[in-house]
């Protein structure tokens, strides 16, 4: 399987949006527990399946902000001072901002159910020096491993030079900052539980102070919280 580090934004522990994200997954990534399957989140929906979990869980609850990588975990310390050293470029008084859109629940490809959101310019900023300066540190993603398989005139030039230098398309004005709550979906209430969780998750903005690196070792299946960075005002 390889070992793997990420670079994500993860809701403080306390917070209710971390609390909601963290029992629909059932994982806890900040501690690396799961969580009871028994609880209030999920018993709000109108229906429930684990599969539709069973792949966000593995990340936990997060927005991607680098990306998750293949690596050699004797460069950890060496991802750790690049990324302290991005934080370090911008001012504390810096205030880093997701505003969930107004749809903000949406569903891709009818399978995939998310909370969208926008970054304010200080959030595309950082995103932008953390893939060009802590992705490098990486070599390789599910992404490109797949992107290999296929024939590059078939691709949109752009998306192939950044997985070639970044392992991601999703980067720069192809990022959408996300929260995965179900992939893949497969229920018959897509409306009925829309709403619901319209509710669970507010439109309020979300003011990041901290950004996480994640870790997942050779041979495990979860992402746990390895060390988190503060940021900003």
């Amino acid at each position: 399987m390889g070992a793997k580090f990420a670079v994500y934004y993860v809701p403080p522990a306390e917070s209710a949006l971390y609390q909601r994200g963290s029992q629909l997954l059932g994982y806890d990534a900040r501690t690396g527990e799961f969580l009871p399957t028994d609880n209030p989140t999920r018993a709000a929906l109108p229906e429930w399946d684990d599969a539709w979990v069973a792949q966000p869980q593995t990340y936990g609850f997060h927005v991607t902000t680098g990306y998750s990588l293949h690596y050699d975990p004797t460069l950890l310390p060496d991802i750790e001072r690049e990324l302290e050293g991005v934080i370090k470029c911008f001012s504390p008084m810096t205030e880093f901002i997701l505003t969930p859109i107004e749809e903000r629940i949406t569903i891709w490809n009818d399978e995939i159910i998310v909370l969208r959101c926008d970054p304010n310019p200080a959030m595309l900023m950082l995103h932008t020096l953390i893939t060009a300066r802590v992705n490098p540190y990486g070599s390789g993603s599910n992404i490109s491993d797949n992107y290999a398989k296929l024939d590059p005139t078939t691709l949109p030039p752009a998306y192939v030079e950044r997985v070639k230098r970044y392992f991601t398309p999703y980067m720069l004005d192809g990022w959408v900052p996300h929260f995965t709550l179900m992939m893949p979906y497969s229920g018959i209430q897509q409306h009925a539980l829309r709403a619901v969780l319209n509710t669970l998750f507010p439109p309020d903005p979300i003011s990041v102070k901290s950004i996480c690196l994640l870790v997942r070792a050779d041979g495990e299946t979860h992402y746990r919280l390895h060390r988190e960075f503060e940021i900003g005002a």
